[in-house]
């Protein structure tokens, strides 16, 4: 860099400071990487929520969880440098698309010198496995090498084997939240990780009352399985005489007969109505009411139904804590 010509390093300290806190996250960043006095510059702590994406265009996002940027990685040459945002109801997002010839290595290279520019360590991590064949192991140990522990962690797959997801899961070190959005090609039991705060499994079809039965986390979603209202209105019964899942938080599972569930689900269970509850994704619409019903210790819970945008049910089971509105990414 000709120093004579970048007319910022003129400035006293302060307005460099004033200058560079004016730059979003990705180009303070990539203003840091233009030399050693910039890197010297911009190195400072700040305290920011970042998710790395595994997949062919591999993506590092940074922000604070409702106003985001990120930088998208392509092999595609006649791309680099273009822009484009994208909203939902719950967010606001910013994509710069750049070039390169080893996309996967580029995000690493990206993300380390952020983290030793910035202090900021990891929070999520997103793995679409549909993108890699043997190169989802060297992704794996790369997490293991690089993060003692991964906050929340995303697993996409459609039609894949049971063993490769179980793979990644004995492999990542998943601390509070895991949210499995995988088809997958065999209706196998998953072991998942007891020691996490939160679980989501998209697909389903494999799990039985035994299986929901067994998990020990405070939060849990299970969708698109074939568990009845007979076997809902045994789980809440279990929970009300604190037989099971003493700790519950929130509980969600799909409604394979929405029709019969207050006489199914709720069958001879004592509630009372209540106002709706917040749901758990923005795309949730609530169809009545809660059904307020009271564990034998005082304890009380609201469950009510939604329907998604694809027009399908679940329950939804709020416990103790006011249920929190997520990203539904």
């Amino acid at each position: 860099m000709n120093r004579a010509r970048f007319r910022l390093f003129r400035l006293d300290y302060v307005a460099i400071r004033e200058v560079l806190n004016s730059l979003d996250p990705i180009d303070y960043i990539n203003f840091s990487r233009a030399s050693k006095s910039c890197k010297a510059l911009a190195s400072i702590k700040k305290s920011y929520q970042v998710c790395l994406t595994f997949g062919i265009c591999p993506v590092f996002m940074i922000g604070n969880g409702i106003n985001n940027y990120a930088v998208r990685w392509t092999k595609e040459k006649q791309k680099d440098g273009t822009r484009w945002i994208k909203t939902w109801p719950d967010e606001w997002r910013e994509y710069l698309l750049k070039y390169s010839e080893n996309p996967l290595g580029a995000m690493k290279e990206f993300y380390m010198h952020a983290r030793s520019l910035m202090g900021i360590d990891i929070d999520s991590v997103v793995v679409r496995m549909d993108d890699f064949e043997e190169q989802f192991r060297e992704i794996l140990y790369w997490l293991n090498s690089t993060f003692g522990e991964i906050p929340a962690v995303r697993v996409w797959g459609n039609n894949q084997r049971q063993e490769k997801l179980q793979y990644v899961l004995d492999n990542v070190k998943c601390k509070n939240s895991l949210k499995i959005f995988w088809k997958t090609t065999e209706n196998l039991t998953l072991e998942i990780p007891e020691t996490i705060k939160e679980l989501r499994i998209c697909y389903g079809s494999w799990i039985t009352l035994n299986y929901l039965m067994s998990l020990k986390m405070s939060k849990f979603a299970l969708l698109h399985t074939y568990l009845t209202n007979k076997d809902i209105n045994f789980f809440f019964k279990s929970w009300m005489q604190m037989k099971s899942h003493k700790n519950l938080e929130s509980f969600e599972i799909n409604l394979t007969n929405r029709e019969d569930f207050i006489a199914i689900g709720l069958r001879d269970i004592p509630y009372e109505m209540g106002p709706t509850i917040p749901g758990p994704y923005w795309c949730y619409t609530a169809v009545e009411g809660s059904f307020e019903i009271t564990r034998k210790d005082g304890l009380t819970a609201s469950i009510c139904i939604f329907e998604s945008l694809m027009k399908e049910c679940s329950a939804v089971m709020c416990t103790r804590l006011p249920f929190v509105r997520v990203s539904g990414r």
